[in-house]
């Protein structure tokens, strides 16, 4: 029910912005949660403000893994491409089936991204992100890179699913003419077998023995040496 109403709130004052064009060039630095087309953003997306304009650009999700382990530290990067556009903005969450915040992202690049805040479930740019963006866009390949990090939960919770949003835009420095894209990619759990007190004893003996066996070879192999000099 709180997820309901957060949402309901955030399409409300997404929908008065878009009324004032000076509200929606805010967004450029500080965009509303829930923006990613996902179960907890309600289905919503930057289409709300930027339309539907769909180009030849694209979104990408890298670093997701096919089957995430416990507690493992992921570092995902939102790619924007468009070649027709000048410069690109970004929001990502992780959700488990049920639509819920999956593990925890945090930020690793403080300059081009943040938590989102009005809720850390999302992650997206900052003002100097979009503006670096748009200062490196042709040298970059017609395109930006994100960078954040994920810790998977530390239990297996299902089938988890990363969602994204790039807006490409234009730079007139209002939501009209921009390219808005969509992805998202899913991973499973997989559980790593825990070494066993039985398998930890038999890997150090296999260790030890070899020490030994390296340090009587030494002396052998150092004789022979002496003799071929010899």
């Amino acid at each position: 029910m709180a997820t309901r109403i957060r949402i309901r709130w955030v399409a409300i004052g997404l929908a008065v912005a878009c009324w004032y064009p000076q509200a929606a060039v805010a967004f450029r630095s500080d965009p509303p949660a829930g923006r990613t087309g996902s179960p907890e953003s309600g289905g919503a997306t930057c289409r709300s403000c930027h339309g539907n304009n769909v180009g030849g650009g694209s979104v990408q999700i890298a670093g997701v893994p096919d089957k995430y382990q416990a507690n493992a530290i992921y570092d995902i990067t939102v790619r924007v491409a468009d070649s027709a556009k000048l410069g690109a903005g970004f929001q990502l969450s992780v959700e488990d089936a049920s639509g819920l915040p999956a593990g925890t992202l945090s930020i690793t690049d403080a300059v081009n991204t943040q938590l989102n805040t009005d809720d850390p479930a999302w992650v997206n740019h900052r003002l100097a992100g979009v503006n670096n963006s748009v200062a490196n866009w042709a040298a970059n390949g017609n395109s930006v890179d994100y960078v954040v990090r994920w810790q998977a939960p530390s239990s297996d919770i299902g089938p988890i699913t990363f969602w994204a949003i790039g807006n490409a835009i234009n730079n007139n420095f209002n939501s009209s003419g921009d390219n808005v894209y969509l992805v998202n990619k899913s991973a499973n759990f997989i559980q790593v077998p825990a070494v066993s007190e039985w398998g930890l004893a038999v890997l150090t003996l296999c260790v030890l023995t070899a020490g030994t066996l390296a340090l009587r070879r030494a002396p052998a192999i150092t004789s022979l040496r002496r003799r071929v000099e010899n």
